[in-house]
């Protein structure tokens, strides 16, 4: 094996690993994988208001003329299938995903598809439901082996009822959006000033991006300003979120940011992002979505997030593999121990044991490590495990010693 395509099994490796990581985890909360189609109609994105950038769909043209697009996000084709499938949100439904979504990159190193992991959680909006998702997500990253986390959490209503009843134009919205969201205390002053807005509430916008850190200092510094009921009632629900995080014992990993503003414009409630280490952008975004249903004339009240794979596969710890191996057992067999080797193996794949069977003389090219290996010779047969080695005469009694492997595997 050759330098370079060791690289490409090492790293195909790590990323069957974290997938595999991931998904152990989104089951434990009772998630069910589910799939959606690669390719869906134009119109789905079109004609929702709440959706991506159209400028970053890949359209493709069927054999009929239809216009469709490469699958570009999951939560939209998601909610509206449950939309025609069930109508109105009548018990809870957890779902998980792993698969990949295309996009037009602006950066010209960037791939157009990208593997994508995540849930959806539909369920009625509630403090409870709210931070067991936040706390999945920080449970996730911590089975990868981060310890260095930051889960930030903010309001999607906070600044749309600050910005309500503002005489703005889209563009405006959206430029102060870019700001808050930039965290720009340049040049938010200068564009507020030119607004013909109440001075309280210039005060209260000025204040926006230094409302970030610890959640009770935070909560504290906002109640200074000139605040409506329904954002007071947003800065409740955050700490009410927060408190019960503290009782899942995750305080440590969490800041509260009433200037995130997320990209997904469906994000109609609570919004999170999740940071590890020293990458500069997120590891995992989400929120929670109770209007994207109603673009499909349901009600379908839901939370989730995802993360991305190959992101993840750069700044996973290399310890987080730890003692695992891509084979747990290596069968090295002499040419009179086909026979023998064949079973052996056979048994134990039937136990979800991953194994790799070669010949004597292909031995020494098959560089992949192992946990364990087995030599199979005319003159007797060793399982080693490091500088270990055990003789042994039968397959039963090769079992018997590899009978704790499942355990690891």
């Amino acid at each position: 094996m050759t330098v370079y395509s060791k690289l490409i099994s090492d790293e195909h490796e790590k990323y069957e690993q974290i997938i595999e990581t991931i998904s152990k985890r989104f089951t434990t909360y009772g998630y069910e994988r589910i799939k959606t189609s690669a390719f869906e109609q134009y119109d789905l994105y079109s004609k929702v208001n709440s959706s991506i950038n159209q400028l970053e769909m890949i359209k493709v043209i069927d054999y009929t003329g239809e216009v469709l697009v490469l699958r570009p996000d999951i939560t939209i084709p998601v909610t509206q299938e449950l939309a025609h499938t069930i109508g109105n949100l009548s018990d809870e439904l957890r779902y998980y995903y792993v698969q990949e979504v295309f996009r037009q990159p602006f950066e010209q190193h960037e791939k157009i598809g990208r593997t994508q992991a995540g849930i959806e959680y539909f369920c009625e909006s509630s403090p409870e439901a709210d931070a067991e998702v936040i706390a999945l997500a920080c449970h996730t990253m911590k089975d990868l082996g981060f310890a260095d986390i930051k889960i930030e959490i903010g309001h999607a209503g906070f600044f749309n009822e600050l910005v309500r009843n503002l005489p703005l134009k889209p563009q405006q919205i959206s430029q102060l959006k870019t700001l808050i969201q930039a965290k720009n205390v340049v040049e938010i002053g200068p564009f507020i000033r030119n607004l013909d807005i109440d001075e309280a509430v210039k005060q209260a916008i000025e204040q926006i991006p230094f409302l970030y850190g610890n959640p009770a200092n935070v909560s504290e510094k906002a109640k200074q300003l000139s605040l409506t009921g329904k954002m007071q009632e947003t800065l409740d629900y955050l700490m009410d979120v927060y408190s019960i995080l503290k009782m899942y014992g995750l305080e440590q990993y969490l800041v509260v940011d009433l200037g995130l503003i997320n990209h997904m414009d469906y994000y109609s409630g609570i919004i999170f992002q999740g940071y590890v280490g020293r990458l500069g952008k997120p590891v995992l975004m989400g929120g929670r979505y109770d209007q994207l249903g109603n673009e499909f004339g349901a009600t379908l009240p839901a939370i989730g997030f995802a993360c991305e794979i190959e992101s993840l596969v750069k700044v996973v710890p290399d310890s987080e593999q730890g003692t695992r191996y891509p084979i747990d057992v290596k069968i090295i067999y002499g040419k009179e121990q086909v026979e023998l080797a064949i079973q052996i193996a056979n048994e134990l794949r039937e136990q979800s044991i991953k194994v790799l069977s070669v010949p004597t003389d292909k031995g020494q090219s098959e560089s992949r490590p192992s946990a364990y290996t087995v030599f199979l010779q005319q003159d007797g047969h060793e399982l080693c495990e490091g500088d270990n080695r055990i003789s042994f005469v039968t397959p039963v009694e090769l079992l018997e010693l590899l009978d704790g492997l499942k355990g690891v595997s």
